[in-house]
């Protein structure tokens, strides 16, 4: 009886020094979140021409806001003559514009839907932009470890990192003007798994009842198209 319970005393401190051992080097292991979002070589796994498309939602209730809708996003890795460089078709139709010559390093559609929400707050509360961006910036610039997740990606369950900030929390002075955004947060996803390394980026802004007043979410679509299968039957290549 006695050496049983000596030993069941001497493995439990063993237990816990192995389970603190196993999240230190968790922790250790974790992705810092600037080199996520800034750094990391997402493109590294993919043949230049290669194409990778993100589903886009706004649901807005502001009426001072751009309205809600739903739409594309397209990302060509190394198009033909600029290979060492990423193409954005930001949006379509009348809400279309193409990026060029954005940087391979890190994943740049993460800048261009960033500058959209820029746009779209100093549409709604005024101010300067620059304010805006330096938040952000600041923000993301983090020097913190990204925090393990789960993401359902093409019927399956794979591992991923998540960025999660909120820029405008802790500015006590510009609080009033900022209105709900103030609360405003963003969650960005990442996995070595999905083409182009980020699953996903999602803002919220809330309503101070607890409703949300505004969300957003850019989403990376499986299927990535190569540059033979985007090429017209017939084309020449």
């Amino acid at each position: 009886m006695i050496s049983v319970s000596l030993r069941r005393l001497s493995a439990a401190p063993l237990a816990a020094c192995v389970a603190l051992m196993t999240a230190s080097a968790a922790l250790a292991a974790a992705p810092i979140s600037v080199d996520l979002v800034f750094y990391a070589p997402h493109f590294q796994k993919l043949e230049n021409g290669s194409t990778i498309s993100y589903s886009f939602v706004r649901k807005s209730e502001d009426p001072k806001a751009t309205p809600s809708f739903e739409d594309e996003v397209k990302v060509n890795v190394g198009p033909q003559g600029a290979e060492d460089s990423v193409r954005i078709d930001l949006f379509t139709g009348d809400r279309g514009q193409v990026l060029g010559n954005m940087s391979k390093t890190g994943n740049p559609v993460i800048v261009a839907i960033l500058e959209e929400d820029v746009k779209d707050m100093q549409k709604t509360l005024g101010g300067s932009p620059f304010y805006f961006r330096t938040k952000l910036r600041e923000a993301l610039a983090a020097q913190t470890p990204a925090e393990p997740t789960k993401i359902e990606f093409d019927g399956k369950t794979i591992d991923g990192w998540k960025v999660s900030i909120k820029p405008f929390q802790d500015d006590a002075k510009n609080r009033g003007k900022l209105r709900e955004f103030a609360e405003r947060s963003y969650e960005l996803t990442f996995s070595d798994e999905v083409p182009g390394g980020l699953y996903a980026l999602k803002t919220v802004t809330p309503k101070p009842d607890g409703g949300v007043l505004l969300t957003e979410e850019l989403r990376v679509k499986p299927k990535v198209v190569k540059a033979d299968a985007a090429a017209p039957s017939g084309a020449a290549k």
